[in-house]
């Protein structure tokens, strides 16, 4: 049920979605019952509880947050509850006793970070004295989600949707820039008072420590000095396609490095001995050792935008995914000369060694918030939350 609800499209065949309907009502209400008898135990203040259904493991921001958190209130303490949804059945039975996890520890707590849609957040009725803040696990919103998708080909069932109340009980939504809190608001249906534009922990980290991460990765992988580097990062497509092939074909592999660094949902596999590969690095630290980033609709364009990267946007299914999805930015408008819709153009395009960075710069000033001290920021709001005193 967390599978089909949370990450598909939900179900076009009406019986099946009265079916869903039911079984949701039912699961909610039993959730209801145990939350009920979790409140009853004592908050604890001086925890902070982070969820992600995103990564096993405490993404970077998190990480960033519990260093800043350990640093300067040492009086607090993280608990992470941080768990993919898997398929199978096994998996889900062992993501239910993963939930109830998420009851107790949401019902003793008097703070809890979040970045992404948690089913016992928005479903459940909590203590006055809660405080949720949504730390979004994509710096910006470039394709739409969330409510601005809803009924769509790749959107939520608008139905169910409702009844899993999709993105309620936000107190406090961080974000990227100013300038993405309208697409947030419709994604999320929060109002903009609750948004604190402060930038996101990783920002800090990939603008102040890019040196030393460049360093540590070309000491792994001294190749990647040789020749100019092409980092592809895509964005997760449900359906496959030969785009990454028609890309590949085109890289003249005696002039460039090209590293392609797939979304973690992507499953597609390519079998060419020329593509490089890079272990152990996320995507953000790869944007340090490329000299191209080529895209789509990922929200890595605004990392690549933080560190003044050239950036090139491989749109083959432009016309389909605006169609079916839809986009809150214009890239060809943002990025005139940087929008391709075939390979061939795009190479071409960067073999010329002609990129106006001041697009990028431009770009960078109105979506990129980075004064330097967002990690702090974000904690001191943590720490005022657990306390019971609330930013305004």
């Amino acid at each position: 049920m967390y599978n089909i609800t949370c990450e598909s499209t939900g179900f076009k065949d009406g019986g099946m979605e009265i079916n869903m309907a039911i079984l949701i009502f039912i699961f909610n209400l039993h959730l209801k019952l145990l939350y009920f008898l979790f409140k009853l135990l004592p908050v604890d203040k001086r925890k902070v509880v982070f969820l992600s259904r995103n990564f096993d493991s405490p993404s970077l921001d998190y990480r960033l947050l519990n260093d800043e958190l350990k640093k300067s209130h040492s009086e607090l303490y993280a608990v992470f509850l941080t768990r993919r949804i898997h398929k199978g059945i096994f998996q889900l039975i062992g993501y239910y006793f993963h939930t109830l996890r998420q009851l107790y520890h949401i019902a003793t707590t008097n703070v809890c970070v979040l970045d992404s849609y948690i089913i016992p957040i928005s479903v459940l009725k909590h203590r006055r004295t809660l405080r949720v803040i949504q730390l979004w696990h994509a710096m910006g919103a470039i394709k739409k989600f969330g409510y601005q998708t809803l009924d769509t080909k790749y959107g939520r069932s608008s139905r169910l949707s409702r009844m899993m109340r999709m993105h309620e009980n936000y107190d406090y939504v961080i974000s990227g820039s100013q300038a993405m809190i309208p697409y947030f608001s419709e994604a999320f249906n929060v109002p903009y008072e609750r948004f604190v534009p402060t930038g996101m922990p990783r920002i800090d980290y990939i603008v102040n420590k890019k040196n030393i991460i460049r360093k540590r990765i070309r000491k792994k992988y001294p190749a990647l000095t040789t020749k100019p580097v092409i980092l592809y990062v895509p964005t997760f497509r449900p359906q496959t396609d030969d785009a990454l092939e028609h890309l590949i074909n085109q890289v003249d592999f005696s002039k460039y490095i090209l590293i392609i660094k797939k979304h973690p949902n992507d499953k597609r596999t390519y079998t060419n001995d020329c593509v490089t590969s890079v272990d152990g690095f996320s995507s953000l630290d790869l944007l340090t050792v490329a000299d191209y980033v080529v895209t789509d609709y990922s929200a890595i364009t605004i990392e690549a935008a933080a560190l003044e990267k050239q950036i090139y946007f491989y749109v083959y299914d432009y016309e389909q995914y605006c169609e079916s999805n839809g986009l809150n930015l214009d890239l060809f408008e943002l990025f005139p000369d940087g929008v391709f819709k075939d390979a061939a153009g795009l190479m071409h395009k960067i073999e010329q060694n002609e990129y106006d960075l001041d697009v990028v710069r431009k770009f960078k000033r109105t979506y990129v918030i980075n004064n330097g001290d967002a990690t702090k920021r974000i904690a001191n709001l943590i720490k005022e939350c657990a306390e019971g005193r609330y930013a305004e």
